[in-house]
Formats: C-alpha cells, structure tokens, sequence
C-alpha cells in the first residue's frame, strides 16, 4: 500500500509507517491485505463522524476478510486540509457518529 492516497472527497491522506506499526500490534488482520484500506479510503460505501471533531470514519462492507463478513472502518484524522490515517479494524457495523457522506446507488 502507498503511504499517500487520493480520499474519496479529494483530500491527500497518508498512512505513516508509526500507524501502521500500531494497526500490526493492534488489528494485524487489517494487514492481511492493505489494499482494503485504500479501496475503504478511496471508494467508501459511507462517511461518518468520528469519536473527536477533527476524526471522520470510512466504511466498506467486505465479504471476504480473515474475520468474516464485515465493515472495515478506517479512522482519519483531518489536519491542515490532509487526513491522517489513525487506525482501521473490522466491526459488524457503523459503531459512531452521524453518517456525513454515503455513496450514491
């Protein structure tokens, strides 16, 4: 996976060797295959509000994972116009937050 992608809004979002050091302690089946992460951050099926004003989370349903089918939620922090990719886990669903963007149909 590159460090630096294109988000679903445009905005330049990066994912720092430190995140993804904490993702393999934290979610190493995230890991498993990175490219759902971009894929989550590119194309997201919706956008909610995070835990903290300047956090959004991505979601996209996954079929195929190490854990089963599930959404993969990528936390991004929203800095200086970029985002910051905290973290991402599988969940069972949208776990926070006021939906702020859905992919249309």
């Amino acid at each position: 996976m590159v460090e630096l992608l294109i988000a679903y809004d445009g905005r330049r979002s990066r994912l720092p060797n430190t995140q993804r050091l904490h993702m393999a302690y934290f979610h190493p089946e995230v890991l498993v295959d990175e490219d759902k992460i971009e894929l989550t951050v590119t194309e997201p099926e919706l956008v909610a509000k995070g835990a903290t004003e300047d956090t959004i989370v991505c979601y996209r349903f996954f079929i195929d994972t190490p854990v089963s089918g599930k959404y993969l939620a990528v936390v991004v922090k929203l800095q200086d116009g970029e985002g910051f990719i905290v973290t991402a886990y599988f969940t069972d669903g949208v776990k926070r937050g006021n939906i702020i963007w859905r992919r249309a149909s």
